[in-house]
């Protein structure tokens, strides 16, 4: 561990997921999904394609999808 300016000795922040782990979706995401509007909101040569997914209009989840054919899946909860 690391010591803090105040002199704490607090965990030092890591990142949520690591390199070397793979994402893998749940279960109940996965067939949830098929419920949900799908709309594209950003698709350029060379860049990450943005996706958005609703449900009755309210955001739900945002996909990004990488270039390596890795999706980032961030849920919104308002």
């Amino acid at each position: 561990m690391n010591e803090n300016s105040d002199g704490s000795n607090d965990p030092v922040f890591r990142s949520f997921l690591s390199a070397n782990q793979e994402i893998k979706p749940d279960n109940e995401s996965v067939s949830s999904e098929s419920d949900l509007e799908s709309e594209i909101i950003y698709d350029q040569a060379n860049c990450p394609k943005v996706e958005v997914l609703s449900e009755d209009g309210v955001p739900q989840k945002i996909l990004i999808h990488l270039e390596d054919g890795k999706i980032l899946q961030i849920q919104c909860n308002y």
